[in-house]
């Protein structure tokens, strides 16, 4: 019999959300279901703004199930989050394991997969295997030590998490697995020329664009950013892609405050869109901060490997979670939360296009190798070897 028989992904997401982890779940879900696997996507029902069909916002086939179980959701009256989020995050977690329990003769051979903890750890009771990705690095707790001790095969983004884990957990390394998040290569691989692309966007033609897609936490650095555009000449136009305005606001305040008059914020965009952007682009930033050692160490950025596809010129912090992914030939290093370095590799970058272009060519050939199908292999690989 084939291992797992099947996959069941839970998951505490608000299904689809703007959200980055809504995109990696729903597509690496797709990725095993491609590679054979049945798969089964548990959520909660909760009050979501977004009324699109899942499988359309994400542009992924229905080769898998989305299931939707109760939880006690009050998020949407948009005060006391620090109250209703663990209220909420707990009784899913608790439907979702009476849930799991319910069919755990059907699911003796399944794996239960999450990148959550805490629906893990009430999973792990009923449960025969489970399998942790692990996103934000654990702490040492009664939750994380149940989950990091059951799980079957614990799954990582980069590879100074592996040596953490070993170091911090005792877990032995063939228990782990290790490989970056994806993207769909094909689907940013776009031949839409830049001209067409503002027009369709309405930005303007006698700019030189440097675009930012993305979530705007303090991690991110998009406030040195901002920062930077003030050390660029007039005719730079930095364009935000992502953020509500609360984001945007806090975003401003960290940078100092107006004026940013190089800087346009176009807030939430469906990912549909962001092909597109990044094709309007000169230059594309990731500004991440040195400060956070989610930023520093851990992150795995699908805007990196979007960016790659595109074909347009990179400047990227030089960090060690970067590195894993992109050196010096592929993409433009800037000093970490340094304003003026930030500008200067962004200048360069449209001041020496030939080299900006070979850069760009070689992080478009690098990015083949980072889809959401190789990720799915490398897990269940790990899977089936523990």
């Amino acid at each position: 019999m084939k291992f797992p028989s099947e996959i069941v992904y839970v998951t505490n997401a608000r299904l689809p959300t703007e959200k980055a982890h809504g995109l990696a779940t729903v597509k690496l879900a797709s990725a095993f279901a491609a590679a054979g696997i049945p798969t089964t996507v548990v959520v909660p029902w909760r009050w979501n703004p977004i009324k699109d069909d899942p499988y359309a916002f994400y542009g992924v086939p229905k080769n898998f199930r989305i299931v939707r179980v109760p939880s006690f959701d009050l998020l949407w009256l948009g005060f006391g989050q620090r109250i209703w989020f663990p209220v909420q995050l707990f009784s899913f977690s608790l439907v979702a394991a009476v849930w799991l329990a319910l069919r755990v003769h059907r699911l003796r051979d399944a794996v239960v997969f999450s990148h959550d903890h805490i629906p893990l750890f009430f999973a792990s009771f009923v449960a025969p295997y489970i399998a942790y990705d692990i996103h934000s690095y654990p702490v040492k707790s009664f939750w994380y030590a149940r989950v990091l001790r059951r799980a079957r095969c614990i799954v990582t983004q980069t590879r100074a998490k592996v040596a953490m884990l070993q170091r911090d957990f005792s877990i032995s390394a063939e228990r782990i697995v290790s490989w970056p998040n994806g993207t769909d290569v094909g689907q940013f691989q776009s031949t839409l020329a830049a001209d067409e692309a503002r027009a369709e966007l309405g930005l303007p033609q006698d700019k030189k664009i440097v675009c930012y897609t993305g979530q705007l936490f303090r991690w991110k650095g998009v406030e040195t950013l901002l920062r930077a555009s003030r050390l660029l000449p007039a005719d730079y136009l930095i364009c935000i892609v992502g953020g509500d305005e609360a984001a945007i606001g806090a975003v401003r305040q960290w940078a100092g405050g107006d004026p940013f008059d190089r800087v346009r914020f176009f807030g939430q965009r469906p990912w549909s869109e962001m092909p597109i952007w990044l094709r309007a682009a000169d230059v594309l930033v990731l500004p991440n901060t040195a400060k956070d050692e989610e930023s520093r160490l851990h992150t795995s950025p699908m805007k990196l490997f979007e960016y790659m596809a595109s074909g347009r010129p990179i400047v990227a912090s030089d960090l060690p979670s970067i590195r894993e992914i992109v050196d010096k030939t592929t993409v433009a290093l800037a000093e970490p939360d340094n304003a003026a370095a930030l500008a200067d590799a962004i200048r360069a970058g449209i001041e020496h296009p030939q080299e900006a272009a070979h850069r760009a060519a070689r992080a478009q050939q690098a990015v083949q190798r980072y889809t959401w199908a190789a990720r799915a292999e490398r897990i269940l690989g790990g899977l089936a070897r523990v």
